[in-house]
Formats: C-alpha cells, structure tokens, sequence
C-alpha cells in the first residue's frame, strides 16, 4: 500500500509508497506534489474533465481516503459502510456536503 504524488498541474501521478516525507516537487512544472491515497486511480492525462473533478475534491479535502456512510459503523474493515466516490462534478458538489465532517480540510 502506500501513497500516490500527484502534480494536478501537469496531470501526473507516482507511486510514494510509505515514505510520507517526500517533499519533491514536480519536476515539469515545479507545483508540489499532492498526496493522494493509494486507492486513488488517476485518469488518463487527456481527460481534463475527470481531472476536474480530482482538483475539486482535492480543493474540498476529500483525497481518495476512505469515506463513511454511517460515522457510527465507522470502522475500516466494513466495505459496504465505505462510500463511493463521484463521477461526475455534479456528484461531487453532493458528496462534498454531504461528507463535509470527514473532509482533510476540516482537519488541516
């Protein structure tokens, strides 16, 4: 497992694995990486409609961890309490309300 860097500038992503210190930044652009979690799965460099979406939640602390249906079933190893992430803009100004108490931001 591990993270995932990710430039939102240049539309890339690579592997961090467990090192959570790695303060590089982004060698085409120079913008600082993004730590996503590892069950982030990026798109494809040319959809700029799905990284839209990334950067919005990005934007309101939602970076691919995990998000609970039910905070008070909250509890890793139960799947079906683990809420889907949007896929669409539209989704995600919902999902962003909706779990806003579980946002990074708030935590930041």
């Amino acid at each position: 497992m591990g993270y995932k860097m990710v430039c939102l500038n240049c539309r890339k992503s690579f592997s961090a694995g467990r090192d959570y210190h790695i303060t590089e930044k982004c060698q085409e652009c120079g913008s600082a990486f993004v730590f996503y979690d590892h069950k982030f799965r990026p798109p494809r460099k040319n959809d700029l409609k799905a990284w839209k979406l990334v950067g919005f939640l990005y934007e309101h602390g939602f970076t691919y961890q995990h998000v609970y249906k039910d905070l008070s079933i909250y509890h890793w190893s139960k799947p079906e309490n683990h809420a889907d992430y949007p896929e669409s803009l539209e989704e995600a100004k919902e999902f962003v309300i909706k779990f806003e108490s579980q946002s990074k931001k708030l935590n930041r």
